[in-house]
């Protein structure tokens, strides 16, 4: 609910109910909702969604596993991977107009914690995200503060704009260590797996192993530029990335937030090696932190979000250099009425990246 301050802000009739995702109660599923179009509050933007991305955060939200129901509150609009089209600006925003396309930081900073104060928006003390603890993007139209908002560079075209944030994540992850020159795993091929790939690829990785169980997502791996994908339900796993790299990997990206393949990822590492953990576990996982960590030596970094706004200014020439290259893993879309069957096609594993058209008709 918006403050009283807000309330005064218009005084037009009421625009007509728009159709969102709503995740209305602590249980499995989302619904399909009308509710009232939000109004800009003094310094927000009205946003005319165009598209949005389905995220493995909202896969864990529709499932309300444990780690959702641990966290997270209900009623909320779902999505947070979305570009759209400015609509309507609150009064205090000069440096926008609309029609401007934007694409928004999903990560709703404080501005004035420690953190904030000291270049780590990404990880404020107060920190509120978009479509998780505040009502975001599937749906017609979203209200988001000035400050998150990412103006897309002339010519975008919508299914590079609206990977901004997912692919910020993937950019954030696989740039965290030098991974020029050096061997690589990636361990979990959905769509932040596959664009580590991509990523890790264009930054000179090489050679670099995928794993996942699905021959689905393998075949898009070796696609978007994986040298081998290999089976992760192998009992050889940990030999066969070794065969495939010639030697352990030195960098090694946890993208799928499975208890198996994250224990894989730090038996497999290279003694003195770095590993980045962006996969969510469903439920609390166990290692073994004395043999696996601590005696190899090993550095970690767990990555949630992206560098405000560092790691958007890379993303956005990956875009402009490398956009089109990301093609093969757009593999579905669907009308926001049909939300249902994008994420039952999600559920399957039997795709890349599912999109949200919001311009598309049922």
């Amino acid at each position: 609910m918006r403050p009283a301050a807000y309330a005064s802000y218009s005084k037009r009739m009421p625009a007509p109910p728009m159709l969102t995702v709503r995740k209305v109660a602590p249980e499995r599923g989302a619904r399909l909702t009308e509710l009232q179009r939000p109004e800009p509050g003094p310094d927000e933007l009205l946003l005319r969604v165009r598209r949005a991305g389905i995220c493995g955060s909202d896969k864990h939200l529709y499932l309300w596993d444990g780690w959702a129901a641990a966290n997270f509150p209900t009623p909320v609009t779902l999505g947070h991977e979305i570009v759209g089209e400015v609509a309507e600006l609150g009064p205090q925003v000069t440096d926008f107009q609309r029609g401007d396309l934007v694409a928004v930081e999903s990560h709703l900073f404080d501005g004035a914690c420690r953190p904030c104060r000291t270049g780590r928006a990404h990880v404020c003390e107060n920190l509120r995200i978009l479509g998780i603890d505040v009502s975001g993007g599937f749906a017609d139209y979203v209200a988001v503060p000035r400050r998150v908002a990412w103006r897309v560079p002339s010519g975008m075209p919508l299914e590079h704009a609206v990977l901004f944030e997912p692919l910020g994540n993937a950019v954030h992850a696989a740039m965290r260590y030098d991974v020029s020159g050096q061997p690589v795993a990636v361990y979990g091929c959905g769509p932040m797996g596959l664009m580590a790939i991509a990523v890790a690829r264009s930054a000179g990785a090489y050679p670099i192993v995928a794993t996942d169980v699905a021959p689905y997502r393998r075949a898009l791996a070796e696609t978007l530029g994986a040298h081998a994908a290999l089976d992760a339900a192998s009992p050889r796993l940990g030999d066969e990335i070794v065969d495939a790299l010639g030697c352990r990997p030195t960098v090694s990206l946890e993208m799928s937030g499975n208890q198996q393949a994250l224990t894989q990822a730090l038996q497999t590492s290279e003694n003195g090696g770095k590993l980045v953990f962006l996969g969510i576990p469903p439920e609390p996982v166990t290692i073994d932190l004395a043999e696996h960590f601590m005696f190899k030596g090993l550095e970690a970094y767990g990555v949630t979000g992206r560098l405000i706004w560092d790691t958007w200014y890379r993303t956005e020439a990956f875009l402009l250099r490398h956009g089109a290259e990301l093609a093969p893993m757009l593999t579905h879309r669907f009308p926001l009425a049909n939300f249902e069957d994008a994420m039952q096609t999600v559920l399957t594993g039997e795709c890349g990246k599912v999109l949200i058209d919001m311009d598309a008709q049922p």
